[in-house]
């Protein structure tokens, strides 16, 4: 009886931990120009506009009514946000332990959600590949759980956590629903029933886009991201041949298991690093990771069990300890040179808005979208971020349009560290516009405010 109290001392002491890490982590107030497209959505929805008619987006609703409905219940600022986000880091970390326990009771499983928390050090979470994911995570666990005993309730609990998965990331949601989709047609061969419950719970959440015209949600949750995401994130796709080289190993590694559940999450990760392709840098492949993250103490297992001689043993520990160091290099990095805890970046910038830049519009372009929460005023256009080669010809005379009739105050250029990803041309319509019908205030790095004339 003491053992037991004791160990589930330890436990909580280690949870604790894990939890006071993620606060720690993440205790900044950043301007992260993704976290400010969720910021400013929820904030539009608080000013009664209305998603995909008076604002655009091309991603699903669920990350802006999730900041709205927390601003709603606790009050608009930045640190509800945050610690709303905050609380899902941990409770995806709880989700992937539990994931990892439903494979195989193992000590080591603790490694995968203390690995997934330092991983996370630093990087941005109001956004909406991070919002998919704790419902990713526990979709799968309850189709753990329904592995072990074909009950309804863990099908319908999987597939409605599906469901509004594609409510806050389509692609990672309809991959993830795919793969689990093609598992259950080749383990429950004959069972349709069982497939068709999953289903058809995935489906309810999705009911929502009934509120919107079919045509609207066509336009901008598919055919948009599909003809024009891809062409301004040109990044190298090492990473991306890095993390498919080690699922290969993994794969391999477990080529004669028979146990359903590891390849599961094996076929989940092999669609999860599909919906990485468009953009495979090392935020979208950490979060796509998960799977195999939660394998992180089995793979040690099986490596210590299963490897024939010293120099296998050794060969295989060493791509373990290369891809935790792939994996751990954001907490180092956050420790060493980006450790502001508290700190609210550009502060001074919003000061200076709110004493020259009157009414209730304003233009932050071409991707600056924090401006608008952080100064609490509107968008003048519909646009959150204006990028040649993203937008069209016609967003951008749309949004000029719309700044001639709202005629904001102030517009603001802001160029991020990655424009030269973006391949973006200063020389557009919108750009020529305020350059002409406004003057320069203010201007320090790469921040430029202009005043209408």
């Amino acid at each position: 009886m003491f053992k037991n109290n004791k160990k589930i001392i330890w436990q909580t002491l280690l949870w604790l931990i894990i939890l006071g890490w993620c606060f720690f982590a993440h205790a900044d107030h950043s301007f992260d120009s993704d976290e400010g497209v969720i910021l400013d959505g929820a904030w539009n929805l608080y000013n009664d506009r209305h998603l995909y008619s008076d604002f655009f987006e091309f991603i699903t609703p669920g990350s802006f009514y999730l900041i709205f409905f927390i601003w709603k219940i606790f009050g608009i600022s930045f640190w509800s946000a945050k610690i709303a986000s905050i609380l899902l880091l941990f409770l995806s970390a709880i989700g992937i332990y539990s994931i990892a326990q439903k494979i195989s009771k193992n000590k080591l499983n603790i490694l995968a959600p203390i690995f997934f928390c330092l991983a996370t050090s630093g990087l941005p979470l109001i956004n909406h590949n991070f919002y998919s994911l704790p419902f990713a995570i526990w979709a799968i666990y309850f189709l753990l759980l329904a592995l072990d005993n074909s009950k309804a309730k863990y099908f319908i609990c999987g597939g409605l956590l599906t469901g509004i998965t594609i409510l806050f990331l389509q692609t990672k949601g309809l991959a993830l629903g795919t793969a689990i989709f093609l598992f259950l047609l080749g383990w429950f061969k004959g069972r349709l029933k069982t497939i068709l419950i999953y289903l058809g719970a995935a489906l309810i959440p999705l009911l929502i886009f009934l509120f919107w015209p079919l045509q609207t949600i066509i336009n901008n949750l598919l055919i948009f991201p599909i003809n024009n995401y891809q062409q301004i994130n040109k990044v190298s796709v090492t990473s991306l041949l890095i993390s498919t080289l080690i699922l290969g190993l993994i794969v391999y590694l477990f080529r004669r298991e028979k146990n359903p559940k590891i390849w599961l999450l094996l076929i989940l990760q092999f669609f999860l690093l599909l919906t990485t392709i468009p953009l495979p840098d090392y935020y979208h492949l950490l979060i796509a990771g998960v799977p195999i993250m939660a394998l992180t103490g089995i793979i040690i297992n099986q490596i210590k069990n299963k490897a024939e001689s010293i120099y296998s043993k050794l060969a295989n520990y060493s791509i373990v300890v290369i891809t935790m160091s792939f994996v751990l290099y954001p907490a180092i990095d956050f420790l060493v040179f980006n450790f502001k805890p508290l700190v609210s970046a550009n502060r001074e910038v919003f000061v200076f808005i709110e004493n020259n830049c009157p009414g209730k519009y304003i233009y932050a372009g071409p991707f600056a979208p924090n401006v608008y929460f952080e100064s609490r005023k509107l968008n003048a256009t519909p646009y959150p971020w204006l990028l040649t080669g993203h937008n069209t010809p016609e967003q951008f005379l749309e949004a000029k349009e719309y700044l001639i009739k709202n005629e904001p105050s102030c517009a603001i250029l802001a160029y991020p560290r990655s424009q030269s990803r973006f391949n973006y041309n200063q020389d557009n319509l919108v750009e020529n516009f305020i350059r002409d019908d406004y003057y320069q205030i203010h201007g320090e790095q790469n921040f430029y405010i202009y005043k209408k004339n």
